[in-house]
């Protein structure tokens, strides 16, 4: 394929019509008037030592518009592709510019102009990388071959294998639980997790996007598949990245069920990804009810007191809070008071909380436990509950004592209520092997955030902030944002919580719009499905656009409550130059598809003219079909019984009334 050359006079004809293109403008206009909200929310401080720098967007908007404008050019007279790509990406891009200067601009003189030049490069290298993708997709014909797949998924191999002995975590920070960067001495950390959901994007459509296949070789590119995916699943799991986990598998299964078009092999699939799915539960369940029997008193009292503990859930810090644990304490009182109660008499809780210490009560201890009894000889569930509301002087050592001398209460309120610090306190100190060193903590991981998500008021000191402060922030900003000029203070803000971020200042009908724009992305990368005529196009640009869409409803969903928090970037709007590079050279790549088809001549299948018809054929048309055949011969074979049933009784009728006939004529 050639690029369209323009002569000196169309170029200056194809500039003269660029003044027409009414929509363009308008985009461009759009981008100029988001100076206004930057002015009104860029201020940090208050009274003489406020400091203003909403007026520093007009540097990234010159940037933005021209580069709008080139690309659109480019695309519409150059490439003669879909300019409404470049648009809806315009605006995206936009707005993650717009927010990172909000959220991140330092306020501080020895600072600020490194984050503007940072940030203006960042930017430029996110449309370099577009231009590089898109020519590169052009140009170089290699990256569909089997071989070079192959090379290609050895290279993920390789990043999975230096993140887990080198990676760090977000922002370049040392994390032994979250690896998703690489450390460079000059540009500092890269997130790796992104350029790897892309690569196992390239290897998949290289494997299951082949034209005029056999079905030995379909058959055998889908094991291939199959377990690249799974190697790909593993490796994440091996870093800690669940959020990208799940969009690796809802990729996979997507092009499975979409250009394999074999339902038994599709079903086959989705049945192995469910069962791996419940054997990760299950065996995760027995790792902590496991734990929950091994751990003693002393091992759960030091995991609140006295230890560090680190933290796999990302949310808020690594140690624990008592104040976390009282809540539940309390709750968990109650409801036993209420039911057979275990008395113990102050001699017997004395030495139930020596054996918990391992070591003699000190003096503030041996008197709170004696004011425990000041009235009473024996006391119970609703005795240690009251002391726990009191807040009374040791009353939460005491009752945890009280409470983890019995196993089986211990067993039943650790079974109850799930407290991450515990399990990653005793994967840590505790007598654990090998398998439970690496499960524990990633199976804690995702299994706190579909606790907090299903118990939104669970533990919102630490493991349930992050959730708490979204729901608060949401429903702080209305439909159209607080009225005062305060920049967002969710964590993560500048993340995978922009979104709240967003509802917060500007209200909750921006990221409706947001996430609209993605959809009408989405929509333009399933054109692209259908025009083409090359499977491996075809696979490109719907990967591409189906993986940029899931992963915004996810995070939209999980922003609003709707879905538990997995730390991934939005595409184009969350902080991140690496991650802005890689979308906006996926954009590049479907800008190019849009336009041109490759040189060589396709083998086209019949069955792969269009995928949706293909889609809601075997899905959808097919399984009706038989379903109606079913039911009409159910109709058919009931009305033939009715009808059978309807003759039978006519002639009995009949017969009986020549019968009655019959006798007449004899009398």
């Amino acid at each position: 394929m050639q690029m369209k050359k323009l002569s000196k006079r169309e170029f200056i004809e194809s500039v003269r019509k660029l003044k027409g293109e009414t929509v363009l403008w308008l985009v461009i206009l759009y981008e100029g008037l988001l100076l206004v909200p930057a002015l009104v929310k860029g201020v940090k401080g208050s009274g003489n030592d406020a400091v203003y720098f909403g007026y520093h967007y007009l540097e990234f908007f010159l940037i933005l518009a021209l580069g709008t404008i080139l690309f659109y050019f480019v695309t519409l007279y150059i490439l003669e592709g879909n300019q409404k790509i470049v648009l809806y990406s315009s605006i995206l891009l936009t707005w993650g510019v717009f927010m990172e200067l909000l959220l991140l601009f330092p306020g501080d003189d020895d600072l600020n102009s490194g984050f503007i030049i940072r940030n203006i490069i960042l930017l430029l290298a996110a449309y370099v990388s577009a231009v590089l993708a898109g020519v590169l997709f052009i140009k170089i014909r290699k990256f569909r071959q089997d071989s070079v797949s192959f090379l290609l998924a050895c290279l993920s191999v390789l990043f999975y294998i230096l993140l887990m002995l080198f990676g760090v975590g977000p922002g370049g920070q040392a994390n032994p639980e979250a690896r998703t960067n690489l450390p460079f001495p000059v540009v500092g950390s890269i997130p790796v997790t992104e350029i790897l959901k892309v690569i196992f994007l390239m290897v998949l459509v290289c494997l299951l996007c082949k034209q005029a296949r056999s079905k030995e070789e379909k058959r055998k590119r889908l094991m291939l598949s199959a377990l690249y995916t799974g190697i790909n699943m593993l490796g994440m799991l091996a870093i800690n990245e669940m959020g990208s986990l799940l969009i690796v598998l809802l990729v996979y299964i997507a092009f499975i069920v979409i250009y394999m078009q074999e339902i038994k092999y599709s079903i086959a699939v989705i049945a192995a990804g469910v069962l791996i799915v419940l054997s990760g539960v299950m065996a995760g369940e027995m790792m902590t009810d496991s734990i929950n029997k091994k751990i003693s008193a002393k091992e759960l009292i030091s995991c609140f007191y006295d230890r560090e503990v680190p933290s796999t859930s990302g949310y808020h810090g690594g140690s624990g809070t008592i104040e976390d644990f009282r809540p539940a304490l309390t709750d968990y009182f109650d409801g036993k008071s209420r039911g057979n109660d275990r008395k113990v008499t102050e001699t017997e809780l004395k030495k139930i909380v020596g054996n918990a210490q391992e070591d003699a009560l000190s003096e503030a201890e041996e008197q709170a436990v004696e004011a425990l009894f000041s009235d009473k000889t024996e006391i119970g569930y609703g005795d240690m509950k009251a002391a726990v509301e009191d807040r009374k002087n040791q009353s939460m050592m005491i009752a945890m004592s009280y409470l983890f001398a019995d196993q089986g209460d211990k067993e039943d309120f650790l079974g109850t209520y799930y407290f991450t610090k515990i399990y990653n306190y005793y994967v840590n100190y505790g007598d654990t092997n090998a398998l439970e060193r690496f499960y524990v903590p990633k199976y804690g991981k995702v299994k706190t955030r579909f606790y907090c998500w299903t118990h939104p008021e669970w533990d919102n000191g630490d493991s349930g902030y992050q959730n708490y402060r979204a729901r608060a922030g949401v429903r702080d900003g209305g439909l159209f944002g607080k009225d005062s000029a305060e920049i967002s203070t969710v964590p993560n803000a500048d993340s995978d919580m922009i979104f709240v971020a967003i509802s917060e200042m500007f209200g909750n009908i921006c990221p409706v719009l947001l996430l609209l724009l993605f959809f009408m992305l989405f929509w333009e990368g399933k054109k692209i499905v259908l025009s083409t005529k090359h499977e491996y196009n075809s696979g490109m640009a719907f990967g591409i656009s189906f993986m940029i869409w899931i992963q915004a409803v996810f995070m939209t969903a999980s922003n609003y409550g709707l879905f538990p928090i997995f730390g991934m970037p939005i595409p184009f709007i969350s902080n991140g130059g690496a991650s802005k590079c890689v979308t906006m050279a996926m954009i590049g790549i479907m800008v190019v598809m849009s336009a041109v088809e490759m040189e060589e001549d396709a083998v086209e299948d019949e069955r792969t003219k269009n995928r949706m018809v293909i889609l809601s054929r075997y899905y959808v048309t097919e399984p009706l079909k038989h379903l109606g055949k079913a039911v009409w011969a159910f109709i058919c074979q009931k009305a033939g019984e009715l009808k059978k049933a309807a003759v039978v009784k006519i002639r009995k009728k009949l017969r009986e009334k020549r019968n009655g006939n019959t006798r007449r004529r004899k009398r």
